[in-house]
């Protein structure tokens, strides 16, 4: 008797040495990518990743939070361009706006791709949008003077902010895309 009280004892004492949220999808798929906080916190901004029920409604999750984010970085350029006081810079801002318009309508695809499982071309759209959003810096870093003897455009910070916040949404929904192929 005291061994058979014993042995079930042991399963209860496990179960209280596991934090209560350990086996939680959302812990289980971040715990899976290369910045774990970054991936709570990205998803957990978005009150339905606590209720998802599996790994593919957390992706279409994080490439929504993502295509929020691009969309976002589109108007900020937008209102940076009409703001703009030299015509270097109003170009390259327009030009990043387009190409952060572009980095959505790839995240959107990106959303159709997964509805139908085709993982591959998910993680090809997320990909052109990463390069859009890279596309931009590269824009700033590379823009002549008129007459060629001018610098470069300045990067505004804030856009170089927005082209990292993207970068790594995009970089989070591959990681997470990754586990369901």
């Amino acid at each position: 008797m005291a061994m058979a009280a014993g042995s079930l004892l042991f399963p209860f004492i496990f179960l209280l040495a596991l934090p209560p949220v350990a086996a939680s999808l959302l812990q289980a798929t971040c715990s899976l990518t290369s910045n774990y906080a970054f991936c709570m916190s990205a998803l957990q901004s978005d009150p339905r990743s606590l209720k998802a029920a599996d790994v593919k409604s957390l992706s279409a999750i994080a490439l929504r939070i993502a295509f929020a984010d691009a969309r976002s970085a589109s108007a900020c350029a937008a209102g940076l361009t009409r703001n703009a006081t030299e015509a270097r810079a109003a170009l390259a801002l327009s030009a990043c706006a387009d190409r952060y318009r572009n980095a959505g309508e790839a995240l959107r695809w990106a959303l159709r791709a997964l509805k139908e499982e085709n993982y591959d071309y998910a993680d090809v759209h997320v990909s052109a949008a990463q390069e859009y959003a890279a596309a931009c810096g590269r824009m700033f870093r590379r823009s002549p003077g008129a007459d060629g003897g001018e610098p470069p455009v300045a990067y505004p910070d804030a856009m170089a902010k927005r082209e990292e916040d993207l970068q790594r949404l995009c970089r989070t929904a591959l990681e997470i895309i990754s586990q369901l192929g």
